[in-house]
């Protein structure tokens, strides 16, 4: 009988630290979809905002000593930005691709599949790359949004890298 049962194989158990990843991940991913969805939705209202910052920036700047290096990299800075409707809605729509693709993948590794951690790359890349296709590489709001989407998601891609052992 103990033969009989030794031929069976337990299934692997998930490590902890994978598990504490894939909630993270769950829950960025799922906060991620429901903000861009928001920000789809709100596209008008948020490029309005966007173009009455820009204006109220441009009148501050306008009393600063036009050759102040300082005020002229700020005016560079302003008058980079812009958001229309259009490319606020294109910005959400990778945005929840990203974040569909690091879930799926997160869920993958929850079952222990290390296609999951390819397709949370192809998250994490898409998340960084497409910034800088919609609103252009020297664009305010694509640099920062690259920047924080690659740090974090880099750190992550290491975490789940570490624990690429444990997956099938």
């Amino acid at each position: 009988m103990a033969e009989i049962l030794q031929d069976y194989e337990q299934p692997a158990a998930r490590p902890v630290f994978i598990t504490v990843l894939c909630i993270l991940t769950f829950i960025g991913s799922g906060w991620g979809l429901i903000s861009q969805g928001i920000k789809y939705a709100t596209a008008n209202t948020q490029a309005a905002a966007i173009s009455m910052a820009k204006e109220k920036a441009n009148e501050d700047l306008q009393s600063h000593n036009e050759n102040d290096p300082g005020s002229k990299f700020a005016k560079k800075m302003v008058n980079s930005i812009s958001a229309s409707p259009e490319t606020i809605r294109k910005a959400a729509l990778c945005d929840m691709a990203a974040a569909l693709l690091c879930l799926a993948g997160a869920f993958m590794m929850w079952s222990l599949k290390k296609t999951g951690f390819y397709l949370y790359v192809a998250g994490t890349l898409v998340g960084v790359i497409s910034p800088f296709v919609i609103f252009g590489g020297s664009n305010v709001i694509s640099l920062l949004s690259s920047v924080v989407v690659g740090f974090i998601g880099v750190i992550f891609v290491i975490l789940y890298g570490v624990n690429l052992k444990y997956m099938k």
